[in-house]
């Protein structure tokens, strides 16, 4: 694909989201209750869409209310069939305001005992960010936020658990809703991806850049309550700042998440996501299908302070 029709396509597609954007969920429609009132433009929607690493990889500018820690925990269980080695995603995101954000989170691994292979643990990688949500710009038809992801590789991790490179990723996200659709939401942004060695071994995928790129982000969420279905779309290309031979990416990325009911988790109060999705790269080492399953927690620190409490008063 040559950069002079790359970017056209792109920036083609990024408007003909923006002017069809629609909302965020709104309370009713999260709850399934048609004739409950709709939440004034620019409002945040009841459920704030989990970012799931490998399924939907965007930090969208929404925030929990300010001092809410939220906690959560994904086991990568495809490790058991492909790898001797179980990866563990495990991290906290702090709403420290109503426009800032804070994440850190670490992926751990160890030998799951399925698979012949050398027992080994430890921590592969890092993953801290920010994110700030401006107030007034754009409202109240879009949202907006900008934001830095870095991902660190540390220890001595098998090599297929990191590309043994630093990313330092600044970001700006657009939503646009409008309060006459309120299931559907869509979204436009870029991202810049730095990266320097990190002195660990380690081994890029296919259809990774091995230098500096820029990336340009779209997509729509539908939300139907409990059941939400994403789509993003990525092009990305080292043409602008990696340096080179100029090396372009198109990903398509569809999955569906499933937000499991208190019903089926015996009514406890950690919030279990369960996702698939599939995933189509075009770029310079051929093209690439592949699919992708999560299963993630999600618990606010309050809930698991009084899940502790209760545990104890029980004790008692």
């Amino acid at each position: 694909m040559r950069a002079r029709r790359f970017f056209p396509c792109l920036a083609v597609l990024a408007l003909t989201l923006s002017l069809g954007a629609q909302t965020a969920p709104a309370v009713a429609a999260a709850a399934g209750t048609a004739d409950a009132p709709r939440p004034p433009p620019g409002a945040v929607p009841a459920t704030i869409l989990s970012r799931i690493t490998g399924l939907f990889d965007i930090d969208l500018p929404q925030l929990p209310p300010p001092g809410t820690f939220r906690l959560h925990f994904d086991p990568h269980f495809g490790d058991l069939l492909h790898r001797s080695y179980l990866d563990i995603s495990t991290g906290v995101e702090w709403s420290c305001t109503d426009f800032l954000q804070f994440r850190a989170d670490a992926d751990a691994f160890g030998t799951h005992g399925f698979r012949r292979g050398p027992s080994h643990f430890g921590i592969s990688e890092l993953h801290l960010g920010g994110k700030y949500l401006f107030r007034e710009f754009l409202r109240p038809d879009f949202a907006t936020s900008v934001g830095l992801n870095t991902d660190l590789p540390v220890g001595h991790p098998p090599a297929d658990f990191t590309d043994g490179h630093n990313h330092f990723s600044p970001y700006f996200i657009l939503q646009h809703h409008s309060p006459r659709r309120p299931r559907l939401t869509t979204f436009a942004g870029a991202n810049l991806d730095f990266v320097t060695s990190a002195g660990t071994a380690g081994a890029f995928g296919r259809n990774e850049p091995h230098h500096h790129s820029l990336a340009l982000n779209t997509g729509i969420v539908y939300d139907l309550g409990q059941l939400k279905w994403t789509l993003q779309t990525t092009g990305q290309t080292t043409a602008v700042i990696g340096g080179g031979r100029a090396e372009h990416y198109l990903t398509i990325r569809p999955s569906v998440l499933w937000y499991v009911p208190k019903r089926y988790t015996f009514h406890g109060k950690t919030q279990w996501i369960v996702g698939l999705g599939a995933r189509a790269v075009w770029g310079p080492d051929g093209t690439e299908f592949g699919t992708s399953t999560r299963l993630q927690a999600d618990v606010t620190f309050s809930q698991a302070v009084d899940r502790l409490r209760s545990a104890f008063d029980f004790q008692r």
